[in-house]
């Protein structure tokens, strides 16, 4: 079963934010970030969710443990509802994404045992932030 980590760093809040996944499967680590937009840190985290998901499903993975430092995440995704209409469309899309998996666990860890998906995500964001500045 493959281990999805992944995690979003925002500049701001709201402000520029990237995500970032790590795909660890048998035979390869998958390690990718990517642009989210001007949002805010929680909206941000659900954002990163769909990318590792849909990052995931790129690379045939079907049966996956998703870890997430975002309690609300795991909460959400365990009663499967979600409060705050902010996170709705994300919610419904994860949801459909869901499907393309055989097996799909979602699991709070503790930040400090997600710091490679954080570290991406940190990097991302100072690249970003760094290339833009000089416009």
């Amino acid at each position: 079963m493959a281990k999805i980590y992944f995690d979003a760093a925002t500049s701001g809040n709201p402000g520029p934010s990237v995500g970032a996944a790590v795909i660890i499967t048998e035979n390869e680590r998958i390690i990718e970030t990517t642009y989210l937009g001007v949002i805010d840190n929680h909206t941000a985290e659900w954002a990163a969710f769909k990318f590792a998901l849909e990052l995931a499903s790129q690379h045939q993975v079907d049966n996956a443990l998703v870890y997430t430092d975002s309690k609300l995440i795991e909460d959400s995704m365990q009663s499967e509802r979600v409060k705050n209409p902010l996170f709705r469309a994300y919610f419904e899309q994860i949801q459909q994404f869901e499907t393309h998996f055989l097996l799909l666990f979602v699991k709070w860890i503790p930040r400090k045992s997600n710091r490679e998906a954080n570290h991406y995500a940190q990097q991302g964001l100072f690249q970003y932030l760094k290339k833009n500045q000089k416009r």
